[in-house]
């Protein structure tokens, strides 16, 4: 998952397998980000978010549900960034990328392709200043070197333009090189008031499923 503290979790295609669509965005307009302010309100609880993030269900046959992990546990104290200031910037600011509510859910396709869904809240201010900010700074960095411990892994981000869903959208395709492969993954970024949708993963089943997911979310708006 690359917009909220420039991880290496989350779902992402091996380029062995089928890339789906991967190619089919566009650029997406720099337009997108100069918008009306935004109106400010209060953030949903997890409590109220579980409920709303996809199930296998959801999503039909093949589909398996892997084990919720906990969040807590999981470190990025040894990731870095280098050839792309402005997001070495925001990643330096952990309060600033870090949301008041966070829920999400993994699944693999068929056992070979990944699916992630993270649904986060804050004020819909918080949310639509910290979405435009990460957007920005990758329209600068088209390029840049991850490091995870002692893994240099070079990402390349396309911007690329989503389902007019929401209050706001964002998409990304990234191509993520490691010793000896390569992965290819998509991310939408939906923003639908107080609360936002990141679908991430192989980019075929990203945007299979992204209307599915945002149809739950906002059923309970």
């Amino acid at each position: 998952m690359a917009l909220t503290g420039c991880s290496t979790g989350g779902s992402s295609e091996n380029a062995d397998a089928k890339p789906g669509k991967a190619t089919a965005g566009s650029e997406r307009p720099e337009s997108g980000r100069d918008m009306p302010p935004v109106a400010d309100g209060k953030p949903a609880s997890a409590g109220e978010l579980q409920p709303l993030l996809l199930s296998a269900g959801d999503l039909g046959a093949n589909y398996t549900q892997k084990p919720a992990q906990d969040e807590s546990s999981k470190k990025h104290d040894d990731v870095a960034i280098s050839g792309c200031p402005a997001l070495d910037k925001l990643g330096a600011s952990s309060n600033y990328l870090k949301f008041a509510t966070k829920v999400t859910a993994d699944f693999t396709y068929d056992f070979s392709s990944d699916l992630s869904e993270e649904l986060h809240s804050d004020s819909p201010r918080k949310l639509s200043a910290t979405f435009r900010a990460v957007d920005k700074a990758y329209g600068s960095c088209p390029t840049y070197t991850m490091t995870a411990g002692s893994t240099p892994v070079q990402i390349g981000v396309s911007k690329v333009t989503p389902p007019k869903l929401g209050d706001e959208q964002f998409g990304y395709l990234l191509t993520m090189s490691f010793p000896g492969k390569t992965i290819v993954a998509k991310q939408f970024v939906v923003r639908q008031g107080n609360k936002a949708l990141l679908l991430s993963g192989s980019p075929g089943l990203v945007e299979k499923n992204l209307k599915t997911a945002y149809d739950k979310l906002a059923a309970k708006q």
